[in-house]
């Protein structure tokens, strides 16, 4: 580290003509002008010392005292060395924001499996994800089948969809989205549809693709009430500055990192739009706000990542914003990928386990278990409970769903943190809502906003089990109801979870068989043991 000493130094060789480059780059580490004083700026950001004071015809320096000609000079120096110009020259933008960039690079899933010292980068298990862009929200009409029950959350209104690829070249790099030419775009889904996933893709693209680019990840959760442009301001461009072995931000690269805003290079990746934290109680609403008073955003380019259940909300006022859903998984080709990389991403490969759960997938009568995994956190589940096993699940699909939804509590506990009495009371209620709903509603899985209420409460109140079902996602709006296109219409996380939360709502077996031999046409009478395709109601209740 220099000291305040080697500086003057430096100054009485620039005014001897013996100074070099590196020289010069050593006074924009070490100094900094502030309201006419020169000050040593410590590499540990702990203290900065006033060496020097620049008056109007002369300038000290230490113990030295320049007049006339020096004077001009060495305010000649000062003003080139400590140029904004010189900071943006100095500090490589593109290549540091990639370099944060790529520390950033972790799954979602990794608070899940690392208690099992699993973790993985992005790039280990990534398969590209498909994107349709949204014309406005699904018109419901019909039920569907729980061995298809992915189709509840495919669009109703498509207008074009894109293979990963034909995205970023059609709509990020020559901008051809409808309303914001590729600089607004909202990336939205279920819970564990691959969002960030596929934002990081996104963010590592635009790093490496175009030109001067700074790619800027930001998870909405880390801003805690603060703004965006303070938190890009002081938090991001600190890390940026550590970087370059400096513990402060002088004005100097506050300003040349505007600059970047300004010059249009600038990509803000905001994740996470839900998991934005108080003070705001309207995260869609408050990102509109900060884009439209002008300054840094604005000047930005924007993709963010969104739930449904926010985006469809009757909040959303970032209706500049073009909108595009993920799609989920092929099966059996990129079902059967995924699987093949997360095995063989293991510390240990487990090449044999990942060949053993592609074949139990192809068994006849896993239909459900086919359908559920086309999303990317359930498949992570199922992968993660079949290395568990080493090689094998649970017996039963009982007990494979029961590992499932402890595992999804987790996976939330960081955003949405619950106590188990409010899991208990969650599962009783969402169990006797699904049981109602399978066995008394016209559409057994496209549930309406007002059935919900009687058994789970209005959404805005206070305690409410409808609003803690949505933020864990348990509950997912899937658009609105074809006849009465203001009601909203639901459905759960998948319909397999609907089943296994109305089994566990059943305590009496006669639930499922109650003959009458002598009248069986009687009212009393129910015979929902041959009604249900589902063998999930009878391994939980009936030993099987």
């Amino acid at each position: 580290m220099k000291t305040p000493d080697e500086l003057i130094a430096i100054f009485d060789r620039i005014l001897l003509g013996n100074s070099s480059q590196e020289e010069a780059t050593v006074l924009r580490q070490y100094l900094r002008m502030s309201s006419g004083s020169l000050q040593f700026v410590s590499q540990d950001g702990k203290f900065n010392t006033n060496i020097g004071q620049v008056q109007a015809g002369e300038i000290h320096i230490g113990d030295r005292h320049y007049q006339g000609v020096d004077a001009e000079s060495i305010r000649a120096i000062l003003q080139e060395v400590l140029s904004p110009q010189n900071f943006q020259k100095e500090v490589d933008w593109h290549s540091l924001s990639k370099e944060i960039l790529e520390e950033q690079q972790r799954l979602t899933t990794n608070p899940l499996t690392s208690i099992e010292g699993i973790a993985y980068r992005t790039e280990q298990v990534y398969v590209p994800l498909g994107l349709v862009e949204r014309k406005r929200q699904s018109r419901r009409r019909e039920d569907v089948l729980p061995e298809q029950g992915s189709a509840l959350y495919e669009e109703t209104e498509v207008t074009q969809q894109f293979a990963h690829q034909d995205f970023l070249e059609q709509v990020l790099r020559q901008g051809q989205s409808p309303k914001s030419k590729g600089k607004r775009i909202a990336i939205i889904g279920e819970p564990g549809a691959g969002k960030t996933t596929l934002l990081q893709q996104i963010a590592g693209w635009v790093a490496q693709e175009i030109e001067e680019a700074m790619a800027i990840w930001v998870p909405l959760a880390d801003l805690r009430g603060q703004e965006l442009e303070p938190y890009l301001l002081e938090r991001w461009l600190q890390a940026i500055i550590r970087k370059i072995g400096q513990a402060e931000v002088p004005p100097e690269i506050k300003d040349a990192f505007v600059a970047q805003f300004q010059q249009g290079r600038v990509w803000l990746l905001l994740d996470g739009t839900d998991e934005m934290q108080a003070p705001f109680s309207n995260s869609l609403r408050e990102i509109e706000r900060q884009v439209r008073i002008g300054g840094l955003l604005s000047q930005a380019r924007i993709l963010l990542t969104c739930r449904l259940n926010l985006w469809d909300s009757n909040c959303n006022t970032l209706d500049t914003f073009d909108t595009y859903r993920t799609l989920e998984f092929a099966y059996p080709q990129q079902v059967e990928q995924f699987i093949g990389q997360w095995f063989r991403a293991l510390p240990e490969e487990q090449g044999t386990q990942a060949e053993q759960l592609c074949a139990a997938l192809k068994v006849p009568a896993k239909e459900r278990i086919r359908d559920l995994v086309k999303n990317p956190l359930r498949l992570t589940m199922l992968c993660f409970n079949c290395y568990l096993g080493e090689g094998t699940l649970p017996e039963t699909k009982a007990g494979l769903y029961e590992q499932f939804v402890a595992d999804f509590y987790e996976w939330k506990r960081e955003q949405f943190s619950t106590t188990a009495e409010q899991r208990r009371r969650l599962n009783a209620g969402l169990g006797e809502l699904a049981r109602e709903a399978i066995d008394k509603e016209e559409t057994r899985f496209r549930l309406r906003h007002d059935f919900l209420c009687k058994f789970l409460g209005e959404p805005d109140e206070p305690n409410s089990l409808f609003q803690l079902a949505l933020q864990l996602g348990w509950l997912n709006k899937v658009g609105v109801d074809v006849q009465v296109p203001r009601k909203a219409v639901y459905a759960f996380f998948h319909p397999t979870f609907q089943e296994y939360f109305a089994a566990l709502a059943i305590n009496d077996s006669q639930y499922f068989l109650t003959h009458i031999p002598e009248n069986p046409s009687h009212s009393d009478a129910t015979y929902r043991l041959f009604q249900i395709t589902n063998v999930s109601f009878q391994q939980v209740h009936l030993g099987k």
